[in-house]
């Protein structure tokens, strides 16, 4: 019950405070717009100290938990790269090869290749309900 008599006062005080910066404007420009840059400097200026003190360490800025992430990222992707690299194209030969070897090749290249899966473990024995009962 106590916002109900808060909402009309906050109201009546932000229509005063637009009313004061209308008339601040129009009847003493220069000044109201110097004051306006010295508040928006200040904010800067105090937003900035409070990211370089306080917020830059909490979000993990120099040697944070996210750099060890960022390291183990690189590993990953590393390894990737190395189990995934595409064979190195040489220049052809003037020879022609043959087709029954190259059709082998590609046959061996296909079987290297397996799918990385694995299984998750969960509820095995999991009873569906009846979606036309509900």
């Amino acid at each position: 019950m106590s916002r109900n008599w808060m909402t009309p006062l906050i109201y009546t005080l932000m229509t005063l405070a637009l009313f004061y910066i209308g008339l601040q404007l129009f009847t003493n420009t220069s000044s109201f717009l110097s004051s306006i840059i010295m508040m928006i400097g200040m904010a800067v200026l105090i937003y900035g100290a409070l990211y370089f003190f306080i917020l830059r360490h909490r979000t993990g800025g120099r040697g944070g938990s996210r750099s060890n992430e960022m390291k183990k990222y690189k590993q990953a992707v590393k390894q990737s790269k190395q189990k995934y690299k595409s064979p190195s194209i040489k220049p052809a030969k003037a020879q022609p090869s043959p087709a029954k070897p190259s059709v082998m090749k590609n046959k061996k290249q296909r079987r290297k290749s397996t799918a990385n899966l694995r299984v998750i473990e969960g509820q095995k024995n999991n009873k569906r309900k009846d979606r036309a009962s509900f």
